[in-house]
């Protein structure tokens, strides 16, 4: 039975030599192929915009819509960003002389989880007790366009706009200096911003 046992285990040994050997004969035959692709670039636009501020923001929400009224939360993110290729860049003199483009603000309902949350919504009016207090997806989606909106406009009338303006100032600058070697000049045409 031992001797029985040993011819079996040499038969396997000696089985997974000859598969090895095998694998490493046909790997110095046929060496792989490596392909070697272009690298494409992704969207060059997003490149090309300089950022100067991220913007998280937590909102209530209080709102009517088809005599239904919503309370909500809303978790928004976004950014404040400058076109690069619309710089005006005047680089004749001593001095480089660049004119700050117009801001682009993005804001939108954050990816994380509960981004929104309904807390209550409640049928007004009269007869209210018989219509249905639940908001449709089209109504919710008619409520989260102005929510979009109104956040938008608060950023230009709290100042944050403002601030965004004055550190791409600062940025661009510091930038610009690095790429050109001699003093540059960012001038903001509107340092309050300018909405839509």
């Amino acid at each position: 039975m031992i001797k029985a046992l040993k011819y079996i285990i040499l038969l396997i040994l000696a089985a997974a030599i000859a598969f090895f050997g095998w694998q490493l004969y046909r790997y110095l035959q046929h060496p792989e192929e490596i392909e070697v692709l272009p690298s494409k670039p992704g969207d060059v636009k997003e490149m090309a915009r300089l950022c100067s501020m991220e913007i998280y923001n937590e909102v209530s929400v209080l709102d009517t819509v088809n005599s239904k009224v919503i309370f909500a939360v809303q978790k928004q993110s976004g950014s404040i960003s400058f076109d690069m290729e619309n710089l005006q860049v005047d680089d004749s003199g001593d001095t480089v002389k660049i004119v700050l483009p117009r801001e682009i603000v993005d804001i939108y309902e954050s990816n994380e989880k509960n981004a929104w949350e309904v807390i209550d919504t409640k049928a007004i009016g009269p007869m209210a007790f018989l219509r249905n207090n639940k908001f449709t997806t089209a109504e919710e989606n008619r409520v989260k366009s102005k929510i979009k909106a109104k956040a938008i406009s608060r950023l230009y009338s709290n100042g944050t706009v403002k601030q965004a303006r004055k550190d791409a100032v600062e940025n661009l600058t510091r930038l610009m200096e690095g790429i050109y070697r001699k003093p540059v000049l960012v001038s903001d045409p509107t340092p309050n911003g300018s909405p839509k």
